[in-house]
This record gives C-alpha cells, sequence and structure tokens, in this order.
C-alpha cells in the first residue's frame, strides 16, 4: 500500500511560505520514506523546480480549476479561451490513477471532495480557524471531514486537537508536531539592541505597537527589524542577533516564527494566536491578551528596562527557550510523527 500514489493538492506560487513550505516539506518526508508522493500543481512554471528540486511534483490543469471553482455554485461559461487553455495545459497533466489518495489543505472549503467522488483522500489541516472557509450558516453534515471517503484530518497543535474534538466529534484525528531546522535556527548568546517581529502579521497592530514605543522615546536606542521577504538563513540571522521576538499571531494553527525565534534564543512577547499556546511558556516568554495595545507596549518597555538592569538574565531565558524548542519541535520529532500518522492511515485502505 505504500506505493499507492498520493497527490498533495497545493496552490501555485511563486515563492512557497508557511503552509505551502510544509506541504513540499511532507511529500520529501513521505518519499524518503517509501512511499509515493508528489505535490499536485494546477498548471507547470518556469520556477517550480528553482525552489525544491528534490521534490517530486505533477500537473492537474482541470482537476485543480475544478477543485478552486468547487464553492462557487454559479455556473462558468466555457469560452473559447478557456478551452484552449484547458487543451495547452492538458499537455502537461498527469492521469490520476483509479486508486489514487488525495490529501487537500483545509483552505479549500466545503466542497472540493466532489471533485474527486471516487478517490479517498486526507485533509492536512494547518490552521482549523480555516476549516468553516467558504460556508455560509447554511451548514449541512454533507461536508468534507464526515463524507466516507476521508481518511482523516491531520493537524498541527494541542489547540486543534481540541477545535475538532468539539466540532467533530468522531473525527479521525492525527497530531504531527510541526519541526525546525534547529541547525539553521539555533541558539545565539551574543544580541544586539533589536526587536525583530514580522509585519504580515497583523499589521493594524504591529504598526500601533512599534509606533506607540516610538513616540514614547524610551526605547530610542534600540532598532525594530520587520523580517520580510527572506529566505530561512536570513531570517535566522537577525533572530539570533535579536532580544525580542514580537508575535503578532492571529487565529493560528500553530505558528512557527516565535518558536524560531525561541530557538534562536529571543524572548518571545506578543499573541499566542491561540495554536501558541502550548509554546508561550512564563519562563522564557510573555503572553499578551489578543488586540491589548496598551499591554503589549508596556510589557516592551518592562522586559527592556529589565534587560538593561539584567541583561543576563535574558540569556539565560533564551537558553532554555531554545532547548525547549530542540526537545519538542525538532524535524525529527516532526518525521516520527509524520510517518507514524501515515501508517495509520494507509491501515484502514
Amino acid at each position: 500500500m505504500k506505493k499507492r500514489k498520493i497527490y498533495f493538492v497545493c496552490p501555485s506560487v511563486s515563492v512557497p511560505f508557511g503552509g505551502i513550505k510544509q506541504i513540499y516539506k511532507y511529500v520529501n518526508i513521505l518519499n524518503n520514506h517509501g512511499y509515493n508522493a508528489t505535490v499536485l500543481l494546477k498548471k507547470k512554471r518556469k520556477r517550480d523546480n528553482i525552489w525544491y528540486r528534490d521534490t517530486k511534483i505533477s500537473y492537474h490543469y482541470e482537476l485543480l480549476k475544478n477543485i478552486e471553482n468547487s464553492n462557487n455554485s454559479k455556473e462558468r461559461k466555457n469560452s473559447f479561451y478557456e478551452r484552449l487553455k484547458l487543451f495547452y495545459n492538458n499537455l502537461f497533466s498527469h492521469p490520476i490513477e483509479k486508486d489514487a489518495l488525495f490529501v487537500f489543505p483545509e483552505i479549500y472549503g466545503k466542497s472540493f471532495h466532489k471533485t474527486i467522488p471516487n478517490h479517498q483522500y486526507v485533509i492536512l489541516n494547518q490552521n482549523c480557524y480555516y476549516t468553516f472557509q467558504g460556508y455560509g450558516f447554511d451548514y449541512n453534515e454533507k461536508n468534507p471531514y464526515l463524507d466516507k471517503n476521508c481518511l482523516g484530518t491531520i493537524i498541527a497543535s494541542e489547540n486543534a486537537q481540541k477545535y475538532f474534538n468539539v466540532a467533530f466529534p468522531t473525527l479521525g484525528l492525527y497530531r504531527v508536531r510541526l519541526g525546525i531546522d534547529t541547525h539553521i535556527f539555533s541558539f545565539e548568546n551574543k544580541k544586539k539592541k533589536k526587536i525583530a517581529f514580522m509585519p504580515r502579521k497583523l499589521a493594524e497592530d504591529s504598526l500601533q505597537v512599534i509606533n506607540i514605543l516610538k513616540a514614547r522615546k524610551k526605547m530610542d536606542d534600540w532598532e525594530f527589524f520587520p523580517i520580510d521577504n527572506m529566505d530561512e538563513q536570513e531570517v535566522a540571522k537577525h533572530l539570533k542577533e535579536s532580544v525580542f521576538f514580537l508575535s503578532f499571531n492571529h487565529r493560528e494553527g500553530f505558528g512557527l516564527p516565535p518558536i524560531e525565534a525561541m530557538s534562536c534564543g529571543c524572548f518571545v512577547i506578543g499573541y499566542s494566536g491561540q495554536g501558541g499556546k502550548e509554546y508561550f511558556k512564563e519562563e522564557f516568554s510573555c503572553l499578551v491578551e489578543q488586540g491589548n495595545i496598551i499591554d503589549f507596549v508596556e510589557k516592551i518597555e518592562s522586559h527592556a528596562l529589565e534587560y538593561y538592569e539584567n541583561p543576563t538574565l535574558f540569556s539565560e531565558k533564551g537558553k532554555i527557550a531554545s532547548q525547549f524548542v530542540m526537545k519538542n519541535y525538532s524535524l525529527e520529532n516532526e518525521t516520527q510523527d509524520w510517518i507514524s500518522a501515515w501508517e495509520k492511515i494507509i491501515s484502514q485502505c
């Protein structure tokens, strides 16, 4: 059964990021352990093999188009241009095997499973708060999670497990811990007066927090550094230099950036985004209530003052944080969880 073809349906983007990077990683893990897995994209792009040369990639324009349109009830006109585009892209489409198994991200809404009525599938839910995306208030039980062809749902956090235990108590769940490369995101003791954050996460909150801090002029000797449009090596470099990392997690299934920062020895201040509750430990981080801008500002200033008085304390906290990440969120743990989950999934087939 390990040789059964597994298609990971994936959005096509110029540069893989976030959950899309995870899909590529998971395909590689399965193939490295004797499974037959591939990323399934809508159409061939020139840059596909630049980012992940070792990842198997297949294409199926018509199927992906149908999946993307599955939540749209309006009938679409098949113009001459669309037919021509379909004909061209089908030249690169991979024929789908009768016993193929599909893996769908949660982002495709409530009807994607209807595009493959004769195939079994797994849902890779990396953010439980997207589960009902595409729904109205007309919920019915004919949804992809409870369909007879669904072999289970893979999740990434304790919070997601609680979410599904409430929403769909009978659902088969497989918890897979996320892992980071601790050789890249490694502990660094030598820090600058630098505070890192990711501007694409809740920009309306980060703008308020940072501008209030600048307006108050109590931290003029600190650098506020936005981490954006960087590869992992660059991200790690700046995290290793930073004393603090500001977390603007917002309803996350897990939230990797704070974990990467902790691994580099940063003291993390900010929002857990729900999914991050399992790693926001008071020994080496500071939790802020979601949306409480003033408390966020005051806690940054308070810990910055603490740093002035005792920088060694934050070095010790950073070391504890890094050790916590290495113990719980290593690539080895992620691989072990992932393969264990798939052994159980395949045993149902």
